[in-house]
């Protein structure tokens, strides 16, 4: 934003440029109503109460009923305001909306005291001084500016207990300054220029146009407006990458053209903060100014679809040492410093809100040990304070803080914030209104996430259910969020046809809500493809993987995140479990999803050990595919990628764990294939048969006996039996198996393939009985699990999904049975059972899942 003339203390401000214009003010006289709304925007949300003025409002035909129940939605007074302040000026001009806007403060329903201080608002409003950024410097030199404009008074300061300046507030009294900018008290509102005054302000202006006519200027605004020249030899480090501009501008998909309209409209923004951060850090900003604080950097936190678009500029800045992320958290924590903690007042409220949105921020561009930072100061904050107004934004923070640490593979703290939360909730149920505060969602997901990471599947299952059940329909992204879980969970519970519903669902949801150049889409898209590479297996698996590559891609601008890894990686897994080997593509991938991720997260984070798992399980391929010279020094590569995975799941989950399992059944698998190894001594088959016997035992301490998976790695020791030809040893596991195995609706090859080797070791011990039980066995588990689903197409992702009510109800039938026995009036001799008999019987974990109390399998 540029100037070519300067007045102190006026407010000039421009619209951003959109690539469409949006529905609003199309009279000049409507875009200066529409600016000073924008100018006194913070004074408005602070002494606004909603319901002093939406009467008139809404009889007048400026709000309908649907405004009412969105300003209605709000949790607090400002955000009601925030709401209301923001509808206005998108009605159309023959509402007339900010002449009856007006009016409805100059008689507003309230008390004396409440009247008096709209008044003051209205004259703030009426006084605020607005002239074209382009104006050139003569026109200060009009007398109808200069005589029917008065200063718009300047900001006094948030005191604390002792009375000391603390913090920049917007103005709620008619406080003046000087030209000096120091505070000499209250004056009448209408308090005018000077002939002086004028004269010196035209007098700057001209000097600053006479010493550098191309100078541009900076408009700084927050709890200060005004105008500081732009640092000298200042220029943008940041611009959009033209080959990524190039391919969107070549593109026949429409979102591709939105997407780049989205692009300019984030760079114009994210340079504001750059000039402005530049200022504070050569130390041109007026004194008690804070960078989070400010418009720039506010109107970036509101906008959250915007929010990934800023990743590569911020990439980009840091490689030219610009931490635009440190300044902002670093100032954040100035103002919690400067903040009187003992009561929630409205400044007090509008900076945890901001720490809340930065949060939100941090975690789309991927900086989660910063929004982690930034959420437990927030949370220390609020501890402080006891009152009421307090809880639910802690609660919101933990309830983010554990998003945080679950997206950054951190368990256990996840872990000590959900107790935090739960504590929380507790107290906001306690409170009569508390029923309907929060939604317990988002927690639910979180939750089941967290046990799943540490193995509790049942566990996990059932929150993720509870979530789908109690989420926030409104709150989109946390719908996908509960989606994008609950895939994961009945996977890992093996009820494929479950995860397929959920995880086309997903994909579809996030289509509609937020178009396909968004994260909520490539989450989604990465869960569809976490279900296929576990259970589908075809082609068409791969086709989305290879579109889920494209889509983060544009969405990121090709910078190097961590989805992209995700994608690199999806594409391996899709070629390995399709056995598509016919080129090393599954290979590259893999190579690749490990060097983005270990770029991005370092040698020693612990989620790097699923792209460590995948790149050891590619190598392995690899080597069967190489030549003979190198076979053994590529397996020998597989291992140490394998042993560095497991070193980190070790570390984080502990030794006894699922994912530690998991590890040393790819070790075991690496060390069967070699031939030799120069590290090791023993016999190599003896190393490979104590890798699967120890990852069997750990899974035996820490799965259901039932599970699937202490079954599969059970089905990859006893076939290392059989291929060694210890038969007795083989013939127990692959007996439990058997016998042990649940049904899931859906064929899984590995099961036939140890009834047949079960079958045929009776068959060579002359024990036709046992192998008469064994193929009555699986004629029983074949028809109950009779085959895959069909295979998918593109044009059923990209479908319109149902109505979330519809496909919650549909998704679950054991819950859909109860809400309908609950519906009825108990009726005496008719158990519940018996209402539900007619529903389709559920899986029968879901019964102790339901209402499983938090149960962690810790590590020993």
């Amino acid at each position: 934003m540029a100037a070519t003339s300067l007045r102190r203390n006026t407010f000039v401000l421009q619209e951003p440029s959109f690539p469409t214009p949006p529905p609003g003010p199309s009279t000049g006289k409507d875009r200066q109503n529409v600016m000073r709304l924008k100018v006194n925007r913070i004074a408005l949300i602070q002494e606004l109460r909603v319901e002093h003025i939406i009467g008139p409002l809404f009889h007048a035909g400026v709000l309908t009923e649907r405004d009412l129940k969105q300003i209605s939605s709000g949790r607090t007074q400002p955000d009601k305001a925030r709401v209301l302040v923001d509808l206005l000026p998108s009605k159309p001009k023959e509402t007339e909306w900010y002449k009856h806007f007006r009016e409805s403060l100059l008689n507003p329903d309230s008390s004396s005291e409440s009247r008096r201080r709209y008044r003051l608002l209205v004259e703030f409003l009426d006084n605020t001084v607005i002239h074209r950024p382009t104006s050139q410097a003569s026109r200060f030199r009009d007398s109808s500016v200069s005589k029917k404009h008065s200063r718009l008074p300047p900001v006094p300061g948030v005191t604390d207990k002792q009375g000391m300046n603390k913090l920049p507030a917007y103005p709620s009294l008619p406080d003046i300054s000087n030209k000096h900018g120091k505070v000499e008290g209250p004056r009448k509102s209408h308090h005018r220029l000077s002939e002086t005054d004028m004269t010196t302000d035209i007098e700057d202006g001209m000097s600053y146009l006479s010493m550098d006519s191309h100078r541009t200027m900076t408009l700084v605004k927050g709890f200060f407006h005004q105008w500081l020249p732009t640092p000298d030899n200042f220029r943008s480090l940041i611009e959009i990458n033209k080959k990524h501009w190039e391919k969107l501008a070549h593109s026949d998909n429409p979102e591709d053209q939105l997407l780049m309209g989205r692009e300019e409209l984030a760079l114009s923004q994210l340079r504001r903060v750059e000039v402005i951060a530049a200022l504070a850090r050569r130390k041109q900003l007026p004194s008690g100014f804070e960078l989070c604080m400010c418009d720039a950097v506010q109107d970036i936190l509101s906008q959250s679809e915007l929010h990934h678009l800023y990743m590569k500029h911020l990439l980009t800045l840091e490689a030219s040492d610009v931490n635009l992320v440190h300044d902002i958290c670093a100032s954040y924590d100035t103002v919690l410093q400067m903040l009187d903690s003992s009561s929630m007042t409205e400044i007090v409220n509008q900076v945890i809100q901001t720490g809340l949105r930065m949060s939100n921020f941090l975690i789309a561009v991927n900086k989660l040990s910063d929004a982690d930072h930034v959420l437990s100061s927030t949370v220390q904050f609020l501890k402080e304070n006891p009152e009421i107004d307090s809880w639910v934004p802690r609660y919101q923070a933990y309830t983010k803080l554990m998003l945080a640490r679950n997206m950054a593979c951190q368990p256990d703290k996840a872990q000590n914030a959900y107790f935090d939360a739960v504590q929380m909730q507790y107290q906001i149920s306690m409170m009569s209104f508390g029923q309907t505060i929060v939604h317990e969602g988002a927690l639910h997901s979180e939750t089941s996430h967290m046990l799943l990471e540490y193995g509790s599947i049942i566990s996990a299952l059932g929150w993720s259910r509870r979530a789908l059940a109690e989420i926030d329909p409104e709150d989109h992204a946390a719908v996908v969020r509960a989606l994008c879980v609950g895939v994961s969970a009945h996977c890992a519970q093996w009820q494929a046809a479950k995860a397929e519903n959920m995880a086309v669902y997903a994909v579809q949801y996030a289509r509609e809500k937020f178009g396909e150049r968004h994260p909520m889409y490539v989450e989604a898209l990465l869960s569809f493809c976490h279900f296929s590479n576990e259970f589908k297996q075809d082609d068409f698996g791969l086709k989305v993987a290879m579109d889920l590559l494209d889509v983060v891609d544009k969405t990121y601008g090709g910078c190097d995140t961590i989805q992209v890894a995700m994608a690199h990686r999806a594409i391996s897994k899709a070629r390995m479990c399709a056995n598509m080997f016919d080129s090393e593509d599954y290979y590259t991938h893999a190579m690749e999803a490990v060097r983005v991720a270990r770029a991005i997260l370092g040698s020693h984070a612990p989620l790097l050990h699923v792209f460590l798992h995948t790149f050891a399980s590619a190598l392995q391929w690899k080597a069967l595919h190489c030549p003979k010279e190198v076979y053994d020094s590529t397996l020998r590569w597989a291992e140490a990628e394998a042993k560095q995975a497991l070193t980190l799941v070790s570390a984080t989950f502990g030794e006894i764990s699922l994912k530690s399992s998991s590890m040393l059944l790819l070790l075991g698998q690496i060390y069967l294939k070699m031939n030799s190894h120069p590290d090791i001594e023993e016999n190599l088959l003896d190393v490979a048969e104590r890798h699967l016997y120890q990852a069997v035992e750990y899974l035996k301490l820490c799965q259901p006996p039932s599970s699937n998976y202490l079954l599969l790695a059970m089905a990859a020791l006893a076939t290392f039996y059989k291929i060694v030809n210890k038969i007795d040893r083989a013939l127990p596991l692959f007996k439990y198996i058997a016998d042990h195995v649940e049904s899931t609706g859906w064929y899984l090859k590995w099961i036939h393939t140890c009834f047949n080797s079960l079958a045929s070791i009776y068959t060579s011990q002359d024990e036709s009985l046992e192998v008469d039980n064994v193929h009555i066995k699986l004629s029983h588990w074949l028809k109950a699990n009779p085959g895959k689903s069909p295979p998918l197409e593109d044009s059923v992702l990209k479908e319109s999904p149902v109505d979330w009510k519809t496909f919650v109800s549909k998704s679950d039938l054991w819950m859909s049975a109860i809400q309908k026995v609950m519906a009825v009036e108990s009726t005496p001799g008719i158990s519940l059972c018996q209402s539900g008999e007619n529903e389709d019987t559920p899986n029968s974990n879901w019964q102790q899942s339901s209402k499983v109390p938090l149960v962690i399998n810790f590590v020993w």
